[in-house]
């Protein structure tokens, strides 16, 4: 019961299955460790992928300010899922554009975390999704900095049900491919630029 929740009404079966691992990522950094609070203004790297779309639209709920990064290819999308100030990251440094904010989301590691420390204010948040930040940095700066490993939870997927059916989040499906392009699928999410998130199709939809 702890882990199990209803799937949101509005989505398909397919659709559905693009939520619990990213939206409850995203929903458990930004809600339940960086505790964002409407007014205040985050920067979410990787703002086109699986945690990242999920990660702009959820912080947009809560009514913060969004700054986001991404490839060329996807600054359309972020502008779709609201971010206030999209950043591509192959022509600009977001460094120079993110000042002061109060909450990073790093799902990315290495030079984007690295250079992360630097654009949060005094007592905001660093947090990763794939390594602990540096704890010289974090002292130095006077900031936060957490690591979020996903936890099933089904009051999370519940508030995350509401927001989708309210319409005021949606997954991001690229493709829907059969079982048997599963391969080809897992290759697809190992490039790191997968456009929101690719959904494999086990079994046809129940008739309603």
């Amino acid at each position: 019961e702890w882990e199990v929740a209803a799937k949101p009404k509005s989505l398909s079966f397919a659709e559905a299955a693009a939520v619990p691992m990213c939206a409850l990522t995203a929903w458990q950094a930004l809600v339940d460790t960086a505790q964002l609070q409407a007014g205040q203004t985050i920067l979410i790297h990787g703002g086109s992928g699986g945690v990242g779309s999920f990660a702009v639209q959820i912080a947009k709920a809560r009514g913060a300010k969004v700054i986001a990064t991404a490839s060329t290819a996807n600054q359309d999308l972020l502008k779709q899922l609201g971010a206030d100030v999209p950043i591509d990251y192959t022509k600009t440094k977001f460094e120079d554009v993110a000042k002061d904010v109060d909450a990073v989301l790093d799902p990315v590691g290495r030079e984007t975390l690295a250079g992360s420390y630097g654009v949060v204010k005094k007592g905001g948040i660093v947090i990763s999704l794939v390594a602990r930040p540096d704890p010289v940095e974090i002292e130095k700066r006077q900031i936060r900095g957490a690591t979020v490993w996903v936890q099933p939870k089904a009051k999370d997927l519940a508030e995350i049900a509401h927001l989708i059916d309210t319409r005021k989040i949606k997954p991001v499906v690229t493709q829907v491919l059969p079982l048997s392009e599963a391969i080809a699928a897992e290759q697809q999410a190992a490039t790191h630029h997968t456009r929101g998130k690719v959904v494999l199709r086990v079994a046809d939809e129940p008739k309603s």
